[in-house]
């Protein structure tokens, strides 16, 4: 019997399809195992969320870019009124040679720019809990000590960004008062992340949008691309 992890994961990836952003010949059944995902986390000192082992398991597949509409003002201003507008991020490929390669690299590449004393200058300690999943114009991470999340307070969301030009993270508001890490939080979690760019939680409201402009309904199938934009 599948888990609720998986169960959503394979529900995200099959919306991914009847949207028409992904075809089936761009999925091909994972090569993970559960004993590959522990050895990365013995690697690391981590402990990967349950959805996202569950999605890291579920398919291999060489697309990295994926977009879709959001509100342009930010996640946390989610009401119908809101704008909305296309948005792009690179998810990490999972290729069926060596599946986890560029995960281990994001991880590597991360603390290494995080820890260079000519660059963030940080102890690996204060950010060994980020794992990055991709790109936004800079590392997109999972920030592991987020686990009281709330969707009404951004402050304890799990999925943030950092910018891949900005190395004073405290200048820039990525360290708290506390002088705790954040980033800067884009996301509740995973599971809002694969709503929003796999199961289009705001299609029908960017279409209404777009309609009162005059304009035409989106191609998704320009909504998946291989490579960087």
């Amino acid at each position: 019997m599948c888990s609720a992890e998986e169960q959503i994961v394979e529900r995200a990836f099959q919306r991914l399809i009847r949207r028409g952003a992904a075809s089936e010949s761009m999925l091909m059944p994972s090569t993970v195992t559960d004993g590959d995902l522990d050895r990365f986390e013995r690697r690391f000192g981590v402990r990967l969320p349950a959805l996202f082992r569950a999605y890291l398991k579920a398919y291999c597949y060489d697309f990295t870019t994926v977009c879709a509409p959001v509100p342009l003002d930010g996640a946390e201003h989610s009401e119908p009124e809101s704008e909305k507008g296309l948005c792009w991020i690179e998810l990490v490929s999972l290729p069926q040679k060596d599946p986890l390669g560029n995960l281990y690299a994001g991880m590597e590449s991360f603390r290494k720019i995080c820890t260079d004393r000519n660059l963030v200058n940080l102890r690996l300690e204060r950010v060994k809990n980020f794992v990055p999943i991709g790109e936004w114009d800079g590392p997109l991470c999972i920030d592991l000590h987020q686990n009281d999340v709330r969707a009404d307070d951004p402050s304890t969301w799990q999925i943030c960004r950092f910018d891949e030009t900005v190395f004073d993270w405290k200048a820039a508001g990525y360290i708290d008062g506390r002088g705790v890490v954040t980033g800067e939080r884009k996301f509740p979690d995973f599971r809002a992340l694969l709503d929003i760019y796999f199961c289009g939680k705001y299609d029908r409201a960017y279409e209404c949008q777009l309609r009162a402009c005059g304009g035409e309904k989106p191609d998704y199938s320009f909504y998946i691309q291989t490579g960087r934009r």
